[in-house]
């Protein structure tokens, strides 16, 4: 999303050697290119784990763009880094008609082990990436980073780096706008740092070549690579994978009469994302469930493109509560309510694109008294009815330890789920009882803030609206324990048989290559509750 303004309102394993110093401003993608990566100049990757597998990546570059050529690919998993102790090898093409990418679903691995795989192509070796298989059998612990809205553009991805550094993670949770479709200028851009960080292509994604373009320069980045080295990602797509504030049948930012159809639009940037991620394909959708034992089943959903109906642009509009307007799509909707009320793990836990509690502003009041006073119509705020029905769902078929988590609004929050605008007679703010989940909202990695895209004035205005009581004594938002709206980073997850916890990591400056981070906040929610407790230090 881009924030609104009113009135509508995440080198080698073995090494991880200096980011290169560009002596002058690159004039072709080449110039990104590090010589000693050739031809794997964009790194490899690892996701969506399995109890037995795991989708290995890469992308393989000539030097003659005229070579057509489909390229022999050679790949290895084994026990170590030196691949020595191989597990598993085998062969694939990295193909003209998939951008020369490749994606090998590796399945037979041990469960819940630590691999190390490469590639060979061209007669040179990859670099050696890491990954985990998800358990099968009960285990003590699971732990995740969860990262969302990283834009080139904004800031150096200091805080993939970061993650990559870290030795405790199961896997990266990804909630999209993994990339932004803009064009090369000052409209939303850091002013500090775009000089720096020069985008391909220059003007706004639309067609295939765009699309694949601009993945390109993601993984170019020297803190993206090393966070795909060392850890397998779980993504999703959000809006900016496709343009800012898309729906199933169109964005904000996506003019038919200058742009074409959005129904190319949107494959090309599908095709895109498939060919250039991670992730296990079963068709054109990407909602779907990991399990992680019995420990936790983890949902992955598409509240952007799968079948959202279109965004209000005011709470007064009568279609904003109009019970048929649907976010999810009927489909993916009954799949989450059979996934979530036939999941035996403890912990049942879900990944969406946009904020799911009600996020009420005080001077934005609806004529209609059961609507959220909200400004972001763009998230569930804007399809009321149908946030009710699966807060009653959750209510009345009494799913225990549901938690959500969200990435989109660049800000970071924690919120009991309870329905509070509704007048929930049984939600009580000093216990819980009454919320039927949680939810964590993860900060962006680099793209604008309140502070940054609307100003110091505003942003301090409106975090002292969430959090203080109204004229009348009223807390508009009592189901908010935390929030932080100026602040870049990402959330550690952490799950245990007792409890998860939310640990909230800050970035001191992305406008370096790399940074130091803080602790923020954590808050922990205790099994058999929907209570958020706050954390004394991070989860050890």
């Amino acid at each position: 999303m881009k924030i609104p303004i009113l009135p509508c309102l995440l080198v080698s394993l073995l090494s991880l050697s200096a980011l290169p110093v560009l002596a002058a401003k690159p004039d072709s993608i080449e110039d990104l290119y590090n010589p000693e990566l050739k031809p794997f100049y964009h790194g490899v990757a690892s996701g969506d784990p399995l109890p037995n597998g795991v989708i290995l990546w890469t992308r393989v570059t000539r030097g003659d763009k005229s070579n057509t050529a489909d390229i022999p690919v050679h790949w290895t998993v084994a026990t170590d880094r030196a691949l020595n102790s191989i597990v598993m090898t085998g062969d694939a093409v990295a193909k003209a008609r998939n951008d020369f990418t490749v994606k090998v679903d590796v399945r037979g691995l041990n469960a819940g082990s630590t691999f190390y795989y490469g590639f060979k192509a061209l007669g040179v070796n990859s670099q050696v990436g890491r990954t985990k298989t998800a358990p099968s059998l009960a285990v003590d612990k699971l732990k995740f980073a969860v990262v969302s809205c990283a834009d080139y553009e904004w800031g150096y991805f200091s805080g993939y780096r970061a993650i990559a550094e870290r030795d405790d993670l199961d896997a990266v949770i990804h909630l999209g706008d993994y990339i932004y479709e803009y064009a090369d200028n000052d409209t939303y851009s850091s002013p500090e740092i775009r000089e720096k960080r020069v985008i391909f292509p220059s003007y706004e994604t639309v067609t295939l070549k765009d699309y694949r373009l601009r993945y390109s320069t993601y993984h170019l980045d020297p803190n993206l690579r090393r966070a795909h080295l060392r850890h397998p990602f779980i993504p999703i797509w959000d809006d900016h994978e496709f343009a800012d504030n898309a729906w199933k049948n169109g964005a904000e930012n996506h003019q038919k009469e200058t742009e074409g159809s959005w129904k190319d639009r949107e494959a090309a940037a599908k095709r895109a994302y498939f060919e250039w991620m991670p992730i296990r394909e079963t068709g054109d959708s990407i909602y779907r469930t990991l399990h992680y034992g019995p420990l936790m089943d983890l949902t992955m959903l598409d509240t952007r493109i799968e079948g959202r109906d279109k965004q209000v642009d005011d709470v007064n509009d009568p279609k904003l509560r109009d019970p048929s307007r649907t976010i999810m799509g009927f489909p993916q909707k009954d799949y989450l309510k059979t996934t979530l009320q036939n999941s035996k793990a403890t912990w049942k836990v879900v990944g969406n694109q946009v904020v799911f509690s009600e996020f009420n502003i005080g001077f934005a009041a609806p004529a209609d008294p059961d609507a959220a006073e909200s400004l972001f119509l763009d998230s569930w705020d804007g399809y009321p009815k149908e946030r009710r029905e699966l807060v009653k769902f959750l209510a009345g078929k009494n799913i225990a330890n549901t938690v959500l988590l969200t990435g989109d609004v660049h800000s970071s929050f924690a919120f009991e789920v309870a329905d509070p605008a509704f007048g929930n007679p049984d939600y009580d703010p000093k216990t819980g009882a009454g919320a039927v989940a949680v939810e964590f909202v993860t900060p962006s990695l680099s793209a604008g803030n309140f502070d940054e895209e609307v100003g110091d004035y505003f942003s301090a205005n409106l975090e002292s609206r969430i959090h203080k009581k109204d004229s009348d004594g009223v807390n508009p938002n009592p189901h908010m324990k935390y929030a932080d709206l100026d602040r870049h980073g990402y959330i550690v997850l952490s799950v245990t048989p007792a409890q998860v916890q939310a640990d909230y990591y800050f970035l001191d400056d992305i406008l370096v290559p790399k940074t130091t981070e803080q602790w923020g906040a954590g808050f922990i929610n205790p099994v058999g509750t929907h209570h958020l407790k706050k954390a004394k230090a991070p989860a050890p």
